[in-house]
């Protein structure tokens, strides 16, 4: 096993303007440290707060791991857990009966799909 640590160089997932340059650092297979690049023009090396904890999230003991489907009131908090189909499924479902524009929205989902974020 490779127990050195190396830098993977990557961009940002998130959908925003900044499209920001990434170094990660890797040991053992495990991201360790997210950071900007500090030769990105755009951002000098600077991450938003989100992007900054990546790694903490990413391997938070309480992070979801499977899908749930909201049983109680809204804010209540009672889920269940449902498989990846099933989810997968109830999405696409609602994504269809509220039409395309539910799903196109800037301001994130609205609508039916809303119901099914707790948004």
């Amino acid at each position: 096993m490779n127990t050195s640590a190396h830098v993977v160089r990557g961009a940002c997932p998130h959908d925003c303007p900044d499209t920001c340059a990434l170094l990660t650092t890797v040991e053992n297979g495990r991201a360790i440290q997210v950071q900007g690049n500090p030769a990105h023009p755009q951002t000098d090396g600077v991450l938003c707060t989100k992007v900054s904890r990546y790694t903490e999230r990413t391997y938070h003991p309480e992070r979801l791991l499977q899908p749930l489907r909201r049983v109680g009131p809204k804010g209540a908090g009672q889920f269940e857990p449902v498989g990846w189909d099933e989810a997968l499924d109830a999405i696409a479902a609602a994504a269809l009966k509220a039409g395309v524009q539910s799903v196109l929205s800037g301001g994130g989902l609205s609508g039916a799909l809303a119901g099914l974020t707790g948004g």
